[in-house]
């Protein structure tokens, strides 16, 4: 649908809202206008909810963060 994009931000803030309330006061879900748009993202792990405003888990300061549907193998439970 022309509108996939949108949901799956949507998603992805509720997500992210309802795991860590504080993180997305400040936070920015950016996607590239351009293909490869981000698919999904994956963990194998169970997740867990850090109770703090900058998670040790967040590395901010890489040159570029970003996971595509091709880097993705396997199927598990989706969000969005």
């Amino acid at each position: 649908s022309p509108h996939s994009l949108w949901k799956m931000m949507q998603a992805s803030y509720q997500v992210l809202n309802k795991t860590n309330l504080n993180l997305t006061e400040h936070c920015w879900l950016c996607y590239g206008i351009k293909p490869p748009y981000y698919e999904a993202v994956g963990i194998s792990d169970m997740p867990i909810q850090a109770n703090s405003t900058n998670p040790a888990q967040c590395v901010w300061d890489t040159e570029k963060q970003s996971i595509t549907l091709t880097q993705v193998v396997g199927s598990r439970t989706c969000v969005g």
